[in-house]
């Protein structure tokens, strides 16, 4: 009798082991198929490095997204965004009639008490990328949600987490990951430029003339020194009255044409010397009935100015650009650029350039 009562449980104590393998196996499977459809996304759509982590390690955070910018040459942006990946449309998945544009993520109250704190400290960027595998095992559908953002915590279950329907993690997303991390991470790859005394408009404090009249002679000797106004990649620029009008117009913010004034010696010394050109906006053509059109846009060149009297910020120069096409008769084809505007992107110590 014994003997059969130790049979039992042995085989009783096998079923359960097997079983509780088994459990632990489909849960690994899920888990690297989630991670493997997050770093296929990061590595071969958006051509980002990942880097996962491993799980003995680290059971909030799963990975670490390197961003980078550009597709020839992908270059780092010094941006980086921590991943926690869960999977599984039959277990975590748990969608709430209240709110029908968002997936329901039940990552359970204690798991989020314990690591909610943790996610907040992490030196950068937090999301939830959720892949729901029961839609298609090989490119299951996934998305993502900021768990920073207090919106992203239902406020009737503690235990669960809202994403928006709209928010699909693909190869659409990148954009919103860039902005996650913010403009400063693109801040590293811009050139730093340092102006002397010499360089700036200074007002001369107790004169009878005002900051107007000084810019304007800035202004002007700029204008009509054609060295000072050749950049190394597009040529000459113009400097003119349209310049000035734009940046003096009526219904400008005072402060803001006197912050454009005292940015004068930043523009000056980015066209003579910036090479990264950025274009601004879309492009407007004008077609005429011969075959020849007008392409009118603008651009942007853009660096970090260390000044002589205060914190060093980016500042960009907005250019204006008309060309003249002429498929018929090349000779004709002119292109003019001019300056546009001046102003400061952000201001400040700026960390880590």
């Amino acid at each position: 009798m014994l003997a059969r009562l130790a049979k039992i449980g042995a085989s009783t104590h096998q079923l359960f082991t097997q079983s509780r393998e088994q459990m632990t196996t489909s849960n690994r499977v899920k888990g690297r198929i989630g991670v493997n459809s997050v770093a296929a996304i990061v590595e071969n759509l958006w051509e980002c490095g990942w880097q996962e982590y491993g799980a003995s390690n680290d059971d909030a955070i799963d990975g670490v997204i390197l961003m980078r910018k550009g597709t020839a040459k992908p270059a780092d942006t010094g941006g980086i965004v921590f991943v926690q990946v869960k999977c599984g449309g039959d277990g975590y998945r748990q969608d709430q009639k209240q709110h029908p544009d968002h997936v329901g993520v039940a990552l359970g109250p204690t798991y989020i008490a314990k690591h909610r704190s943790r996610w907040q400290r992490a030196p950068g960027p937090v999301v939830l990328v959720f892949v729901d595998d029961t839609k298609d095992k090989l490119a299951p559908p996934a998305w993502w949600v900021d768990l920073r953002d207090p919106a992203s915590y239902s406020k009737t279950n503690a235990g669960m987490i809202l994403i928006p329907k709209s928010q699909r993690f693909s190869h659409h997303s990148k954009g919103d990951f860039h902005r996650l991390c913010g403009a400063r991470t693109h801040d590293r790859l811009l050139e730093t430029f340092s102006l002397e005394r010499s360089d700036i408009l200074l007002p001369v404090l107790g004169k009878t003339e005002s900051l107007r009249n000084d810019a304007w002679n800035y202004y002007k000797a700029w204008r009509d020194n054609s060295t000072a106004r050749q950049n190394p990649l597009l040529g000459e620029i113009l400097v003119n009255r349209e310049g000035w009008k734009h940046i003096t117009r009526r219904g400008r913010l005072p402060e803001r044409i006197v912050q454009s004034w005292m940015l004068l010696g930043a523009a000056k010394k980015l066209v003579t010397s910036s090479r990264q050109v950025f274009n601004l906006g879309h492009a407007k053509v004008t077609k005429f009935a011969d075959g020849n059109s007008v392409t009118e846009d603008y651009l942007g060149l853009r660096g970090i100015i260390s000044f002589p009297y205060r914190h060093q910020s980016v500042v960009q120069v907005v250019l204006k650009r008309n060309r003249l096409v002429s498929p018929s008769d090349a000779s004709r084809e002119r292109e003019k650029i001019w300056f546009y505007s001046v102003y400061e992107l952000r201001r400040g110590t700026l960390q880590g350039v």
